[in-house]
This record gives structure tokens, sequence and C-alpha cells, in this order.
């Protein structure tokens, strides 16, 4: 018999949810891809009074889905990056949130956006600051909440990637090729080609702390460590 098709993308392994900072909390996930490559990827949740946003959706089991939904109401999803979407439709369909896109992302399927981050420099979360990278073949937002000295949300343009516990054997391997830091995620640059006065453009805000898609949180001290690599890069 063949086997029932899951209507969402696959349940990968994850971490339990953790408070980083004040109202900031993550869930570190995994993903594979080809059947070869696993890597970490991670979904940060950011709550403003009962209202909650998720940034960069990774699909969680029901246990860390109910200790989220403790936190407050799910009621945005913040989809900054176009590359991550095989678990927009999971919570989309199953809570109905406030979906924020950049203009002309080519990934959402039928589901409207409530808002595009090309729009604003502000948006009512957190009083998070948001900037997008424009004239990038693969367009890109990043976040800055301004409590706790400030903290960075980024997908694949900012990274932080280094082996890690969720990367299986091989692709731990070929971390190893990769300059010691990264913070430029080396495949999306790759493909995306944006301005570099664009990628600087991040260094015009003050954070203090960074949480990317892809890679460990840095909690303190991140600017200061990501400025020197940025200024070098290009």
């Amino acid at each position: 018999m063949m086997a029932k098709k899951e209507k969402y993308f696959k349940l990968f392994p994850h971490s339990d949810l953790k408070e980083v900072l004040p109202n900031i909390f993550v869930v570190t996930g995994s993903m594979k891809i080809f059947g070869l490559f696993q890597y970490s990827r991670t979904m940060t949740i950011l709550r403003d009074g009962e209202v909650l946003a998720l940034v960069n959706p990774v699909r969680v089991n029901d246990r860390v889905l109910n200790e989220i939904q403790k936190l407050g109401k799910i009621k945005h999803l913040l989809k900054i990056g176009q590359l991550h979407n095989v678990d927009v439709p999971f919570y989309m369909d199953k809570f109905s949130p406030d979906l924020w896109v950049n203009k002309d992302d080519p990934s959402i399927g039928d589901y409207q956006p409530k808002a595009y981050f090309d729009d604003y420099d502000e948006i009512p979360i957190l009083n998070c600051k948001v900037k997008t990278i424009v004239d990038s073949k693969i367009k890109e937002s990043f976040l800055v909440t301004p409590a706790n000295g400030g903290c960075l949300h980024s997908c694949d343009a900012f990274v932080n990637m280094g082996v890690d516990s969720n990367h299986n054997w091989l692709t731990a391997k070929l971390s190893k090729f990769l300059p010691d830091p990264t913070y430029i995620g080396p495949n999306w640059i790759k493909m995306a080609k944006p301005p570099e006065a664009f990628m600087k453009a991040v260094l015009n805000y003050d954070f203090e702390n960074f949480i990317p898609a892809h890679g460990q949180p840095i909690i303190g001290g991140a600017k200061d460590k990501i400025a020197p690599y940025l200024n070098n890069y290009f």
C-alpha cells in the first residue's frame, strides 16, 4: 500500500524552547537536503505583550508548540528570507497569522501577505527596525529589536556558520573548509549578488546580540565581531 503523503514538510529534530533575551526565544532545529547534508536552522519567537511573532518559521513537535502557545498568541509570521518557506504552510494553516514578506517573494503560494517589509523602516512588534536588501537576486530583510542593547535577526544573508550539534558528519566535515568565522551566508551571497552598500547597511544599527537562522546566537559583543569581518569581506 502506498504511504499517505504528508500535507506539511517533514518534522526534523529540534531543541527545546529557550529564552535567550527578555521576550526573545529560540528553537534550534535542523534541515536535510538531498538526503545528505544536515545543517542547523533556527526559529526565533518575539513576544510583545500577549502577541507572538515567529521569525524564520521551523515546524516543531506538539510539546514545544504547546510551550510556545503558553507564551501568547501567534499573531505574526515574519518571513524575512525567500528561501525559508517549507514550514510556512504549517503555521499559516494552523494559526492564520498575519504574514509579513518581501515584495515579489515567489515562495508564498496562495497565502496572502498582510504587509511587505519593503514598505517599512519599523514594524509594530517590539519597536522592531527593518531593512530590506533590495537590488538583490534573492531579496531578504533583516530586523533589529532595540531592547537589550539591540538584537540583529537575519535569515540567510547574515549567519554564524560553524560546526554544531545539528550538523551531520558530512556537513561538519565540509564546514571546516569555511573561513572561521563566517558571518555572511556563502551560498546566499553567491546566488543573490547584493550590493555592498546594502550589506554594510546593517552596521548603521546598534546591536549587541545576533540571532541568525543558521548557526548559534551571539549574545553580547555581536556588532564588534561582525563589523570588521564585514568590512574586510568587501
